[in-house]
């Protein structure tokens, strides 16, 4: 099994959850060996408190994850699946085989391995119940793709806070739906491309392409995401995809030319992304 993570944010009872899960295991899902949820929740205020800065934090928390998978794969030969991060806790989740996890001995070494608050239980999900819980619907899935774009482009060294036209590639099943979709667009602030060729298909053969002057940051790019995935939605649409130059950093600026990176652009976009993009 390859893994195959994926990251976004889901709001629920009014609390920021930032999800990552493995989704390799979806076709597979359950595996009847593996037949118990094992939780280990992380209380952030004390790792918090004791750090000089935000680094200091996140190297101690990567540490504290890598430590953690290490042992549970050697000694419980624990999956992981997936992990929850909210703004006072982080809570990994894996699934075991009760032949081969031992409470005791997985709480000794939590005891030796850390002096910040740590609490764990186990419990049977035969079904995997919750591992399907941490799954991306339909829309999280977008943000998933967003967040893999947006992370792509910092390793490029774009700078995400600058901002500059964004495109958004949509398509629907009828003609008055995308005549009505472009005065809604229009009152939210975007631009119709009318110049830009968008890829009709028998399903929705009436493409629309809409651009916005935005910043690329994860939180400004999920929310254009929603907001159109919820208009489309309502007129049986689909959302196709973004896409954008980039704005590059001064010193990436001086080591490369602009031209090379839009094609390095290109390039990641077609690859992380299922649809096909055309500016």
């Amino acid at each position: 099994m390859t893994d195959d993570w994926g990251f976004y944010e889901r709001r629920e009872n009014s609390e920021r959850l930032r999800i990552l899960v493995n989704v390799g295991y979806k076709d597979r899902a359950p595996l009847a060996e593996y037949g118990e949820l094992l939780s280990v929740t992380i209380n952030l205020y004390a790792i918090m408190r004791n750090s000089r800065s935000k680094q200091e934090v996140v190297t101690q928390l990567e540490k504290t994850e890598a430590s953690l998978e290490n042992w549970l794969s050697s000694h419980s030969k624990a999956l992981y699946v997936g992990r929850i991060n909210t703004v006072n806790r982080l809570e990994f989740f894996y699934y075991v085989n009760r032949n081969h996890h031992d409470d005791v001995k997985f709480r000794e070494w939590i005891k030796r391995q850390w002096d910040f608050r740590v609490a764990d239980y186990v419990k049977p999900d035969p079904e995997w119940s919750f591992y399907r819980y941490l799954l991306p619907d339909t829309l999280e899935q977008l943000y998933v793709h967003n967040a893999q774009m947006v992370y792509a482009l910092i390793h490029k060294g774009d700078d995400i806070k600058q901002p500059r036209e964004v495109y958004h590639w949509l398509k629907l099943k009828q003609a008055e739906d995308r005549l009505a979709v472009e005065s809604a667009l229009q009152a939210l602030g975007y631009r119709i491309e009318r110049d830009k060729e968008g890829e009709p298909d028998s399903a929705y053969p009436f493409p629309l392409v809409i651009s916005r002057y935005d910043n690329v940051m994860l939180d400004t790019v999920n929310e254009r995401v929603r907001e159109l995935y919820r208009l489309l939605v309502g007129v049986d649409g689909r959302y196709e995809g973004w896409g954008s130059a980039m704005r590059l950093k001064g010193a990436s600026k001086m080591k490369y030319g602009l031209r090379k990176w839009r094609a390095v652009l290109e390039a990641i976009i077609k690859r992380i992304w299922p649809f096909h993009h055309k500016r």
